[in-house]
């Protein structure tokens, strides 16, 4: 008995040292690319933008804080994207600027009981998302331009159902680690939702969940079903939370 409790003391110990340790790596890495975002920022002549990422829990999402214009904040989103390992940016405070709501480009608001106004507007974003797709670039989430353009065109469509609720989904293929994968599923739902704030849709009316593989369209391991699997879903409801069938926008890997 003693002998198997130094062992299970041994191996709690290796544990410990081990998240220890990941925990130092990830601070590094994660110190290492606020360093090289900065770096790149003022070399374009962008150095008066702060970068940071969130220690609680650790994540490779910026924050961008700074007082610039509209294009150069633009600009700088776009340069801190493209650095290796960075999964996504967006601009301090941008969700609360993007809920200010002037009464000029958001319709009146629908009954939001109404089962009626719920499936036109369903309909509206499934027709949007027939043949094209939300896509990503591999391993992060960045949001391609052609993916913004789809955007711009969601976001046309949905400010016609003010007072309905937007749910984002974010899932994965099951390649890869499962935690991983929701992760990055987690960060491209928000990163899409940030879109749409940014394009005048109140953050008040979007959720934004990630589910990684844990809920697959498509049985089976090959390559048909992963791209299936991977996709962004538009889940229109009633205020109350009741919600049509989704659209669905297969997303890059």
């Amino acid at each position: 008995m003693e002998f198997r409790g130094k062992i299970l003391t041994g191996v709690a110990a290796t544990v410990v040292l081990a998240l220890a340790g990941h925990f130092v790596t990830g601070e590094k890495f994660i110190s290492g690319l606020e360093q090289q975002a900065e770096t790149e920022l003022a070399a374009r002549g962008l150095d008066n933008t702060s970068v940071s990422f969130s220690r609680d829990p650790l994540s490779r999402s910026a924050v961008l804080d700074g007082d610039m214009p509209d294009d150069m904040k633009q600009e700088a989103l776009g340069v801190v994207t493209a650095i290796s390992g960075v999964s996504g940016a967006s601009w301090k405070g941008e969700e609360d600027a993007g809920t200010a709501d002037d009464g000029n480009d958001i319709a009146p608001a629908v009954d939001s009981g109404n089962p009626e106004e719920v499936t036109k507007c369903q309909n509206g974003v499934d027709k949007i998302l027939e043949s094209r797709k939300i896509s990503f670039r591999s391993g992060s989430a960045y949001v391609s331009p052609q993916s913004n353009k789809i955007l711009d065109e969601l976001a046309s469509a949905l400010k016609n159902c003010a007072g309905l609720s937007i749910a984002v989904e974010g899932h994965t293929d099951d390649n890869g680690d499962s935690a991983v994968n929701r992760i990055m599923s987690q960060e491209r739902a928000d990163r899409i939702k940030a879109g749409l704030v940014e394009r005048g849709i109140p953050a008040s009316l979007i959720t934004a969940k990630g589910y990684g593989s844990a809920r697959p369209r498509a049985t089976g391991s090959d390559a048909a079903a992963d791209a299936k699997n991977r996709r962004i879903e538009f889940r229109i409801g009633a205020a109350n939370g009741a919600s049509q069938a989704d659209a669905k926008a297969p997303q890059g890997e």
